[in-house]
């Protein structure tokens, strides 16, 4: 019994030391998963507006700078960088989803960009932002200083601010948002309508339908209408930002190994990605690359790029996986301390080291959103290599025992000075030339910074002819829903307070009603918001809030978009007289079934009459037949089956009666072919 009890005791005592093991490591897990969401709210976001378009002075100042910098076409924004245009500037930025557009002597700025938000201020000029899809939970807001505009479902909006800050207005082509002002103050604005806001209240406000579109409207909506006919969604996430270039500038073809690869065709020999740019420090990323290529996006910051058929091609992300941004998918080369700075693309299944710091999270969805499962590799080897290299990532060692398939490609591997490199200079220009065995000698640098950024690193310089540019940014205030996200200070300064011209509203925020893009409101109803009276001088049309059928935006939007076409469609009847001439070709189809048979009886009946003209010693050339042919009567009985061209055909009918013609001669004096009725002439 003794030893019963001891056994018994002991079973006690393993239990409670397994009881106090579980409670440890359910403790350390939840600190592993504390930590863990802690890292998470410090990743870098997974999108980044493009600088998809500009025309004519446009100004730069990115975030971290004090300086204005030149707006680059393929540039990156993000969170604390502002535009400036000049008088005849217009500018877009693609959104992934969306596309804002600002129209001359327009400032704008990013209060916020991330995966779920957009966030823009807009202080004076014109702003215009086409949303084609939004998730749920995601909005768009654009801050003026009289009111905020907050944007969660499908649409086209047109937001004017004037010079001097009083007064703006919203214009909703399609769709619906919420206008938020003080005081708890929120007013609905839907498709069709053009509102006019003269304070921060929404109390002076002003309704009226849309009267017309100008020449921003007019080159938006073509800007929309470029992105409507791409087709490269059948290869690409639609949320790949920059994929409606690749069509335009290269050609799609299946490979059995990586599938869908793209080639680009306006290369030339010789090229290779990473070589036609430069770079800049963007945060909170770092090194970002900036290439010179108009569809130069897409395949920099997503995807891999594969060498095959002596060419280069770019292996996009899987076409139904949301990608995340990557600054630039290469791996960066050692050559020495103070040396110069190389780098070479990322092949297809090759794991992607940032050069910042980032969560495990991060680190495997920017790897497996942007590497597509192939024929020779499947899914779990790419998640094992992933998870192989993170140990290196997070030790900040360089990562050793992996065989890069684009380090010995002819061409991939480019160089320049560091000064080149921190100076954001142009890679080409500048490049270094390097000796194929000191590279081949290099190591894969890790993860701490390539080379320190300066102030000249934000972006190259402005041309030295264009307009000066406010030094101090933006100082009008405006107001907000959402406070913006910090600043970024300069680089190697630690983040200073927030110091913002945003006012933040005691507003909470509603979501809009879902409705379905190109619906619009009647005309007729109860107004959505009684107590924000109009102006007295202007009688304002009430507010509906329900939904018409779709029939009414297309009459409502298309007529003020189509209205230069209708003159040109009325004018039809004046190309009238054409058409008898249209006409007469169809008494010659039977006689021509077609030009290879018509070339074929040609060749023929040119053989009947050269050896016609052999037996009777007369041929002359072709040219001479319809004269001195015709009267040989050894000739006459050939002839009866020949059909002329079409251009001959009238000179024939109206040759005198002496010289008739078997088919044609409409003279009565002469006997008609046998089978023929002498009352048909």
């Amino acid at each position: 019994m003794r030893g019963l009890n001891g056994v018994v005791s002991q079973a006690r005592g393993w239990r409670a030391l397994l009881a106090v093991l579980l409670l440890c490591t359910g403790m350390a897990f939840a600190q592993a998963d504390d930590s863990q969401a802690q890292a998470d709210a410090t990743d870098p976001p997974a999108r980044a507006a493009r600088l998809s378009y500009v025309s004519g002075d446009l100004g730069l100042m990115p975030a971290g700078s004090t300086e204005w910098a030149a707006a680059d076409v393929n540039r990156p924004l993000t969170n604390g960088d502002k535009l400036s245009s000049g008088p005849d500037a217009r500018a877009e930025l693609e959104l992934g989803g969306a596309a804002l557009r600002i129209s001359n002597q327009t400032d704008l700025g990013i209060l916020n960009f991330n995966d779920q938000i957009g966030q823009f201020e807009l202080t004076q000029g014109t702003l215009s932002i086409t949303v084609r899809s939004v998730d749920q939970g995601a909005s768009y807001e654009v801050d003026t200083p009289t009111m905020a505009l907050v944007i969660n479902q499908p649409g086209t909006f047109r937001v004017d601010v004037g010079t001097n800050g009083n007064g703006s207005s919203v214009t909703v082509f399609d769709g619906g948002g919420i206008v938020y002002g003080e005081n708890n103050a929120q007013r609905e604005v839907f498709s069709g309508r053009s509102y006019q806001f003269g304070d921060s209240t929404l109390s002076d406000m002003t309704v009226s339908d849309i009267q017309g579109r100008d020449e921003f409207d007019a080159w938006s909506n073509d800007r929309d209408a470029q992105y409507a006919s791409s087709n490269s969604t059948q290869y690409v996430s639609p949320d790949v930002v920059g994929s409606q270039d690749l069509n335009q500038y290269g050609d799609w073809q299946q490979d059995e190994d990586y599938g869908a690869v793209w080639y680009p065709t306006t290369v030339a020999a010789g090229w290779a990605p990473y070589s036609l740019g430069h770079w800049v420090w963007i945060g909170p990323w770092g090194w970002t690359w900036v290439d010179s290529m108009p569809w130069g996006f897409a395949p920099y910051h997503y995807g891999r790029w594969v060498y095959l058929h002596r060419r280069w091609g770019w292996v996009p992300c899987p076409p139904r996986v949301r990608p995340v941004y990557a600054p630039a998918l290469v791996a960066f080369v050692g050559i020495g301390r103070g040396g110069p700075v190389g780098w070479f693309p990322l092949g297809p299944h090759e794991v992607y080291n940032p050069w910042y710091r980032a969560s495990r999270n991060y680190y495997t969805n920017v790897n497996l959103t942007n590497i597509r499962i192939g024929r020779t590799i499947n899914r779990e080897t790419v998640v094992n290599n992933i998870h192989n290299q993170y140990g290196f990532y997070r030790e900040g060692r360089a990562v050793t025992g992996v065989n890069y398939v684009n380090r010995d490609v002819p061409h991939a591997f480019t160089a320049v000075s560091a000064q080149a490199f921190a100076s954001a200079r142009n890679v080409h220009a500048d490049q270094v030339r390097m000796n194929p065995q000191q590279f081949a000698h290099a190591s894969v640098v890790a993860a701490a910074p390539v080379q320190r950024p300066s102030s000249a690193s934000f972006g190259q310089p402005r041309a030295a002819n264009t307009r000066p540019l406010p030094a101090a940014g933006f100082n009008r205030p405006v107001v907000a829903v959402r406070a913006p996200a910090a600043n970024v200070a300069p680089a190697g300064e630690v983040h200073a307070p927030l110091r913002s011209n945003v006012r933040v509203l005691n507003v909470q925020p509603q979501n809009t009603p879902r409705v379905v893009s190109g619906q619009a409101f009647p005309r007729y109803g109860a107004p959505a918001q009684p107590q924000a009276a109009p102006r007295p001088a202007e009688p304002a049309l009430p507010q509906v809030p329900h939904f018409a059928p779709a029939q009414q935006v297309q009459r409502m939007q298309q007529a003020p978009r189509y209205t230069p076409e209708q003159p040109q469609e009325r004018q039809a009847p004046r190309y009238e007289p054409q058409r008898p001439e249209v006409q007469q070709a169809p008494r010659y189809i039977p006689q021509q079934p077609s030009i290879q048979q018509q070339q074929e009886r040609e060749r023929q009946i040119e053989q009947e009459r050269f050896d016609a003209a052999q037996r009777a010693h007369q041929y002359v050339p072709r040219q001479q037949a319809p004269r001195e042919v015709q009267p040989n009567p050894s000739y006459m009985p050939q002839q009866r089956p020949y059909q002329p061209p079409p251009q001959y055909a009238r000179p024939e009918m109206a040759r005198p009666a002496e010289q008739p013609h078997p088919q044609s001669a409409p003279h009565p004096a002469h006997a008609p072919p046998p089978g023929r009725n002498d009352n048909q002439h």
